[in-house]
């Protein structure tokens, strides 16, 4: 089992900040490398990355933006010895938080899709060795996985976020990306939670389109589902252990109520349980210290 750790790279600061989150960092391009540098030293080559700016934009995400000069900087510096997760979300350049373009309360799916195939293009070109959809729409991974197969961008894997629960657990996450959720919930598109045959069947689905990774998120909670999607595919499997689930546990032991490495160390087990096969997160140094326990 492997960890992805997190990258949020925040536009317009100079130095390394804190986010919104306890123990999570905002990165400019030289720390995130730095960042990069720190883990992949002690093993960890997979990074997801997602960017933080006030610029609600796509078309300034794909020209000017942070996370293609960051992709592009880390695959020159580290090449194959690393692999970039680029999430593709709308959320973070959207004005209302939604991770798909909403109209009157209805998906435009047609625009939709046309600023996240922009989007993975873009971080293909900057060398991603994985673009990862999120918007909770059915077609995602045939879109982007059709994108990149029409264009020199062949060798880009798709790591689709397939069982995405509409949860309550996302909130840290939407305030370090500078996206608060506003007007309408996700829950129209989005897989309700008490409909686990949803969530399967898209993973079957993403792997009949083309997706090279497929993911549960969020995880902790969801291990019922997470045992299920290791049963039924063969393809790698990744669960997502979120801002929300993080949180809970770091606003816990702060309040004296938990002791923090010990639940981190519960958490990673019931993974390994399930046999999955990465962990994305936001608690890299716990995943270290947790391998380095287990393995002894």
């Amino acid at each position: 089992m492997k960890y992805i750790p997190c990258i949020f790279l925040k536009e317009g600061i100079e130095t390394i900040q804190p986010s919104p989150m306890s123990g999570v960092d905002y990165h400019t391009l030289s720390s995130g490398l730095e960042f990069i540098e720190k883990y992949k030293n002690q093993g960890m080559i997979d990074f997801l990355v997602f960017g933080s700016t006030d610029n609600k934009s796509i078309d300034f995400a794909c020209e000017n933006g942070l996370i293609k000069n960051f992709i592009k900087e880390a695959k020159e510096k580290y090449g194959n010895t690393i692999n970039i997760h680029a999430d593709v979300g709308l959320s973070p350049y959207s004005a209302d938080g939604h991770s798909t373009v909403m109209k009157d309360g209805v998906i435009d799916y047609e625009k939709s899709y046309e600023l996240a195939t922009k989007l993975a293009l873009t971080f293909a070109e900057a060398g991603a060795d994985y673009v990862a959809p999120c918007l909770s729409l059915h077609d995602q991974v045939k879109v982007l996985r059709k994108a990149l197969d029409e264009s020199v961008y062949k060798n880009t894997k798709v790591h689709a976020y397939s069982s995405k629960f509409s949860s309550s657990l996302y909130g840290p996450y939407r305030q370090t990306i500078q996206s608060p959720l506003r007007d309408e919930d996700k829950k129209v598109y989005q897989t309700d939670y008490a409909n686990p045959e949803e969530a399967l069947n898209q993973i079957t689905i993403d792997q009949e389109q083309g997706a090279s990774i497929v993911m549960v998120k969020p995880a902790m909670i969801y291990l019922d589902i997470v045992y299920r999607a290791r049963q039924m595919t063969k393809s790698p499997l990744s669960v997502y252990h979120v801002s929300g689930e993080y949180s809970m546990i770091k606003e816990a032991a702060k309040a004296g109520l938990i002791d923090e490495n010990e639940a981190f160390d519960e958490i990673h087990a019931g993974f390994s349980r399930c046999n999955v096969d990465y962990v994305i997160g936001y608690a890299p140094d716990h995943f270290i210290r947790w391998t380095k326990k287990h393995n002894n």
